[in-house]
């Protein structure tokens, strides 16, 4: 029986080679679709298939994005909690993109001025104490009076908040608060005028801007002060602290751009700074007029020109003062934002949506009466009138 039984043949090796094929087809479509978003930008954009499903339905719903209040010449406006944030002289209102009415904190802001950043939302009105501020989902995290009449606050973009007010026996008196708006550190000046304020990332850093008067000249500076030091006056500067002159120049604002470099706005320059006490570049303002700029969550800013000659130009740069983008435009350009990897400009004409170095990505020219933008995350845009708003879907 032995000699009717044949070895059986091991089965023949499977060819693998469908695999290397696979792989390249991949790798090729990969360098092609790479190729063509630097050829077509506007045609090859992620956030275009983002866009498509997320509003899938409501592109066309007339109400989507429609949302009204009440209108008036001294309303301040942001992006915040996916929706619109409207601070007006009675108080503070967030809408979702539905009309919905998330939050409302009412108190008297004389002047508003509204502070954001991406999960706490602060408005003040200067000489007042009242102050409101508002969180994810419309939670108010604060609604009252503080101790003393407020001079300038800022929020930093993960929710530290930071504000000077005036007391009594200081010159001025800063505040940092973490996202819950607990009090984590405080100074008082005894010596010197504080005017604007700032606070980094984590809360690590506060910036405030003195001013002084020396022989009938007014001189301006930034103190960096560590808030894990404690420091009882601006003149015991013992510790950390760090002064940067900038000399015969009014700071209207500070600005943290990310954990280390932050933005001076002046009558003359935005001035460009490190902690480390480093002036980074400066960009002039002389012979020109600064009619808008906003800052977007990741660092960068867009800011709008009027040149002599009525031309005007938009610039993006980033968080040392280098220019990443920059457009001429004939139109009078009402407002500019920024969010993320977009920056959106409102002319008399037109609504354009463009990268952070200023490449076209979409256009409109259904603006209205449109006064101010708001760009958001997605590409999309709030374009805001008085007392309306219409939500722009590329």
């Amino acid at each position: 029986m032995s000699s009717n039984i044949k070895a059986m043949q091991d089965p023949a090796p499977r060819k693998r080679g469908w695999l290397r094929w696979l792989l390249l087809i991949l790798a090729v479509l990969l360098v092609l679709l790479y190729a063509a978003s630097l050829i077509f930008p506007r045609a090859v954009n992620p956030d275009r298939l983002v866009r498509y499903f997320r509003y899938m339905g409501l592109r066309d719903k007339e109400s989507y994005g429609q949302i009204s209040f009440e209108g008036g010449a001294g309303n301040v406006y942001a992006g915040f909690d996916d929706g619109l944030l409207v601070g007006t002289e009675s108080g503070l209102t967030l809408y979702s993109l539905d009309g919905e009415q998330k939050a409302l904190i009412q108190g008297s802001q004389p002047s508003p001025i509204l502070r954001t950043g991406s999960s706490v939302s602060l408005l003040f009105s200067p000489g007042s104490s009242y102050a409101a501020a508002v969180g994810k989902g419309g939670a108010v995290l604060l609604d009252g009076a503080l101790s003393g009449s407020f001079v300038d606050a800022s929020v930093s973009t993960d929710g530290y908040t930071a504000y000077l007010t005036a007391e009594s026996g200081s010159k001025a008196v800063a505040t940092v608060l973490n996202p819950k708006m607990e009090a984590m550190y405080r100074f008082s000046s005894r010596t010197r005028y504080l005017n604007a304020c700032a606070v980094s990332p984590k809360g690590e850093y506060l910036a405030v801007a003195s001013l002084e008067e020396e022989q009938s000249i007014y001189r301006s500076g930034v103190t960096i002060l560590r808030t894990d030091e404690g420091i009882t006056d601006l003149e015991r500067e013992e510790n950390s602290a760090v002064r940067i002159e900038l000399g015969n120049q009014v700071i209207y604002e500070l600005r943290f751009l990310d954990k280390t470099r932050l933005l001076a706005v002046t009558q003359n320059a935005l001035v460009f700074l490190n902690t480390e006490g480093k002036t980074l570049s400066e960009f002039s303002l002389w012979e020109t007029q600064l009619i808008d700029y906003s800052f977007s969550e990741d660092g960068w800013l867009v800011l709008a020109l009027r040149e002599n000659g009525g031309v005007s130009r938009v610039l993006t740069l980033d968080a040392s003062g280098r220019t990443l983008g920059e457009l001429e435009l004939t139109d009078r350009v009402r407002s500019v934002s920024a969010a993320e990897g977009y920056a959106a400009v409102l002319t008399d004409r037109s609504l354009q949506i463009c990268d952070r170095k200023l490449k076209e990505c979409d256009r409109s020219l259904d603006t209205g009466s449109a006064i101010r933008v708001i760009a958001r995350s997605d590409g999309t845009a709030l374009l805001v009138e008085s007392g309306s708003t219409k939500l722009f879907i590329p």
